[in-house]
């Protein structure tokens, strides 16, 4: 596999986890392949409930009703006696780059459906393209008062109101800020960058400590998690709840140790290596708090001794 890398990005793999064979960089290579699948659940969890409360926020602003068409031209009355008359523009004023992301993805569900629905649009939007939208809410080409309105809605539990409200430059700073880390984390995942180089961000969406050795990135990757949950608790706390509690949130955090990545370096991320890393969380935990069966006898024979304990970390 090693062969099919590009030289640099060896290169990079090697020099941050200090690699000392090629098992060992295959593990680490694995590893980071695995907290990657470990972050796209949660990271749609958040998507998702966001992308939702924009469109219903828009939706009950300009008809009042949960899923309206807000962003798309509607027919002109007066083509019935004018061919030659335009449509009229959307109910909600957008850039020139929204109104492109809006089209492409009404062709793209287009191809698949005969019918192409509101929903099937707002499903099938960028990330970027919601980032966009809220950013651009106080425009002057917007009425006044339209980015309270809309954010109000999509963040009803938004936290220090009392000292930024929600038609505050400052709020939808903030807002834009947290979601273009977000989203700068959802694309080196999609492009397979280095997401050991995530940097930690704080809760306005300010980038800090940059991950020099593995325990870093451990625990940036820990920090990222917690605050893509905290931010989705400005939607609604039933959302958090949700990622927190869920089996993709238990299964991420068991990657975020030494354990695992010791585990991952050791094997070489072969066959039966995340399941190694599930299997000593399980035995690590109290049983209180396991939610499976306990493990049987035969599993005494993975607490044998690894022999990276003492690596670069």
């Amino acid at each position: 596999m090693l062969t099919h890398l590009a030289a640099p990005r060896v290169a990079t793999v090697q020099t941050f986890f200090q690699t000392t064979s090629q098992k060992d960089l295959l593990g680490c290579y694995a590893w980071c392949q695995a907290v990657s699948s470990g972050l796209l659940p949660i990271l749609g969890d958040f998507e998702v409930s966001l992308r939702n409360a924009l469109h219903r926020s828009f939706s009950q602003h300009y008809g009042n009703v949960d899923s309206l068409d807000w962003m798309m031209t509607r027919p002109n009355p007066a083509a019935a006696h004018n061919p030659r008359a335009k449509p009229l523009p959307a109910l909600h004023k957008m850039n020139p780059q929204t109104q492109k992301d809006i089209k492409s993805a009404a062709t793209k569900v287009g191809r698949r459906k005969s019918v192409v629905t509101q929903d099937d649009i707002v499903a099938a939007l960028p990330f970027g393209f919601w980032e966009q939208i809220i950013n651009a809410l106080d425009h002057p080409s917007q009425p006044a008062g339209t980015q309270a309105a809309i954010l109000s809605k999509v963040f009803p539990n938004a936290p220090d109101l009392a000292t930024c409200a929600y038609g505050d430059p400052a709020f939808k700073d903030r807002v834009v800020k947290l979601l273009f880390q977000i989203r700068d984390v959802r694309n080196r995942i999609g492009h397979h960058d280095a997401i050991w180089g995530i940097p930690e961000f704080n809760r306005e969406g300010v980038v800090g400590f940059y991950p020099r050795r593995p325990r870093h990135t451990v625990n940036s990757l820990k920090l990222l998690a917690d605050n893509i949950a905290w931010f989705a608790g400005w939607i609604s706390p039933q959302v958090t709840r949700y990622m927190r509690n869920s089996d993709h949130w238990w299964s991420f955090a068991s990657l975020l140790t030494k354990q695992a990545l010791v585990v991952y370096r050791a094997m070489g991320g072969r066959i039966g290596t995340y399941e190694r890393v599930l299997r000593l969380q399980l035995q690590s935990e109290p049983v209180s708090r396991r939610s499976r069966k306990p493990m049987d006898r035969d599993m005494r024979k993975l607490q044998q001794p690894l022999h990276l304990w003492r690596m670069h970390y």
